[in-house]
């Protein structure tokens, strides 16, 4: 007996594909050429399963199926798992060639696999969704994971399963519930729009008709508009605004290049949007006690506390030479009227080319030259040859004075990480008012940063006077009592104010176009 169960043990634990096709060759579920016999990824446990289900049949009632099927639908138009795709379509396979012992198999096999992901998507996930396609088995199954099948195969409770293990957060089943809306057009073949130019009021349109019916697709409000004229009327405005604050363009209801882009975007690729921004829920964070979220395709950051939000803004994030990351750091302190140690990276490549056009850029921009970081010494621009340097060979370092031409502006968020990205303030407040804003070099140009410090000291317990008390100091830290974990995030699509808002895919993630791994 003690023999039989170390066997059983070593199966468990080491998954040897040869013992379950040969077992399930002999129950004559599979023929020995089976092409289930490559799909199994956890041959053995699934064995075992079916050993302790007395070797019947799971997968009977096809609301079961129907609902595991759903989710790898979601993850297969999400683009980021071959892996799931190849199990999807011979599961399909199998159910229409009314395979059903092989399809039970499978069934099986590949909820533990789903298991498996949504578990470690929590950790994982920043890697499939952005880096590196999940294409490998995932090894090794967690335990739990397991218990749960086997539970629920013997309670046959296999739909409410799956449900436990998808998240059922609003923002995720928002994006679901119109990711369903937008199946339904998905084999219409809708049209695109070949009208060119820039459509405004009382401009003739070529085909209205179709115009309305591709606002539709995005739940734009149609209820006021006139269906009796072929022109662009003052009733059809209200909905264009509408389309374009839901895609982060400029509102002006003039029917431009970036609106139709945004008209004529397939419903295949709308349903890839919503699928990969359902699926990288599992891996944000869920808990908003207390937490800064970046996103940066919508340009904009959120401030809980309490489980509140008591602050928005506008932010500018980098653009696409040099992406702000995507990570996790922690705000610790408040800066007042800091000076700015120039990346070498900026220097190199930004103010010392524009030193070799205008002799007078860093006086006018009130940054000096330090023999190296901490020195009291001051190098004299004028001693340097720019037109012969070469920038990489550059042997000092520079810094920005405080004041209102600093680029950090007046406060800096301090959040204390390897890629030296943070939060600060900007002089260039007028970039907070176009609609994309991805013009930095990687850190995160906060708007109305004064009130943004207020809210910090305030849920701090520290008194506002801080602020103008230290107001003439350069560099002053205020450390925060608390550390303030700061997300940023990639979010393309996401549900707010009853609405599903899109925008672009500024770093080319959505497509995977990775920028490292």
């Amino acid at each position: 007996m003690r023999v039989w169960k170390t066997w059983l043990l070593m199966v468990w634990l080491f998954p040897l594909q040869v013992f379950a096709s040969d077992y399930f060759h002999q129950l004559g579920w599979t023929s020995a050429d089976s092409k289930l016999n490559e799909l199994l990824q956890y041959p053995s446990v699934v064995e075992q399963i079916y050993q302790e289900n007395g070797e019947q049949l799971i997968w009977f009632d096809l609301q079961q199926g129907s609902s595991l099927e759903f989710q790898l639908e979601v993850i297969q138009h999400a683009g980021f798992s071959p892996l799931f795709s190849r199990q999807l379509s011979y599961l399909q396979f199998y159910r229409k060639s009314n395979r059903w012992f092989e399809y039970d198999l499978l069934a099986t096999d590949t909820l533990l696999l789903y298991l498996n992901y949504a578990e470690k998507a929590k950790t994982n996930g920043g890697e499939w969704f952005f880096e590196r396609k999940l294409t490998e088995s995932l090894q090794p199954i967690p335990t739990g994971a397991v218990v749960a099948v086997r539970r629920a195969v013997a309670n046959q409770q296999l739909s409410a399963l799956i449900e436990s293990y998808t998240p059922d957060s609003p923002d995720y089943l928002r994006l679901i519930d119109t990711y369903l809306h937008i199946s339904k057009h998905d084999k219409r073949n809708i049209p695109l729009l070949e009208q060119g130019g820039l459509i405004k009021v009382g401009d003739k349109l070529l085909d209205r008709e179709l115009l309305l019916e591709r606002l539709s697709v995005v739940d734009v409000d149609l209820a006021n508009v006139r269906r009796d004229v072929t022109y662009y009327d003052m009733s059809l405005v209200p909905a264009i605004k509408q389309f374009q604050k839901l895609h982060g363009l400029k509102e002006d209801g003039v029917i431009g290049p970036e609106t139709a882009k945004w008209l004529n975007v397939s419903m295949k690729d709308r349903l890839t949007t919503l699928a990969l921004n359902a699926e990288r829920i599992r891996y944000w964070p869920s808990d908003k006690d207390t937490i800064i979220v970046v996103n940066v395709p919508s340009y904009e950051m959120t401030y809980w506390h309490g489980g509140k939000n008591v602050f928005e803004s506008k932010v500018v994030v980098g653009r696409q030479a040099r992406p702000t990351p995507l990570m996790i750091t922690n705000l610790d302190t408040l800066i007042l009227n800091p000076t700015w140690n120039v990346p070498w990276k900026i220097m190199v490549e930004d103010i010392i080319p524009k030193m070799k056009e205008d002799p007078e850029y860093l006086a006018r921009q009130h940054i000096e030259i330090l023999p190296k970081w901490g020195s009291k010494e001051r190098i004299d621009p004028q001693q340097i040859d720019w037109g012969a340097m070469n920038p990489k060979s550059f042997p000092y370092r520079m810094t920005q004075r405080s004041g209102n031409q600093n680029a950090l502006g007046l406060y800096k968020f301090n959040t204390p990480n390897k890629r030296a990205i943070y939060l600060h303030d900007t002089p260039s407040k007028g970039l907070f008012n176009e609609p994309q804003r991805a013009f930095s070099s990687g850190c995160i140009r906060v708007e109305h940063a004064d009130v943004f410090a207020s809210r910090l000291l305030e849920h701090q317990g520290l008194t506002k006077s801080k602020l103008s008390a230290e107001a003439d100091r350069s560099n002053k830290k205020i450390p925060l009592r608390q550390r303030i974990p700061v997300h940023i995030i990639y979010q393309t699509a996401w549900f707010e104010e009853g609405k599903t808002h899109y925008r672009e895919d500024i770093y080319q993630l959505d497509t995977f176009g990775y920028t490292k791994g």
